[in-house]
């Protein structure tokens, strides 16, 4: 019996997997080429020199500290790389997530965000975005798509 127990402890133990440097080089790269495109300027929305569209934002009872705000999300809002649902949706947004801002869609009614969890810009209703008041919409580029 003691012998049994002797050979049980000598026996080897368990290496965990090796680690696979091919496939994490592969990762490393395929993020940061993901980021260097995120924040390059992207062919899709793009800027022009229109002035911006006279819609005004969804109204929301502010205080003075709500100027300057990064504009958050009414609903659990969609986020499309176009304007609408004949373009490919990214993602959806949390109810109440705050978004960078980064233009006025060149369609009535849309908004260009940075998409917080892929870090993208996208496409999204401006029904579903409060911006607070004292907020300079003046100061955002009125942007178009690029092809669907």
């Amino acid at each position: 019996m003691a012998a049994i127990a002797a050979i049980g402890a000598c026996a080897p133990k368990a290496t965990p997997p090796p680690v696979d440097d091919m496939a994490t080089a592969v990762a490393q790269l395929a993020i940061d080429m993901l980021s260097q495109t995120a924040a390059a300027a992207s062919p899709t929305p793009t800027a022009t020199l229109t002035p911006s569209p006279t819609e005004t934002p969804p109204a929301a009872t502010a205080t003075s500290e709500d100027a300057g705000r990064m504009p958050m999300t009414l609903t659990y809002a969609a986020c499309w790389f176009g304007p609408g649902p004949s373009w490919a949706l990214e993602s959806n947004i949390s109810k109440g997530k705050g978004v960078e801002l980064l233009g006025i869609g060149n369609a009535p009614g849309w908004y260009i965000i940075r998409n917080p969890y892929f870090h993208q810009p996208c496409w999204i209703q401006a029904a579903d975005l409060k911006i607070f008041e004292g907020t300079d919409l003046t100061r955002y580029p009125v942007m178009t798509p690029g092809g669907p």
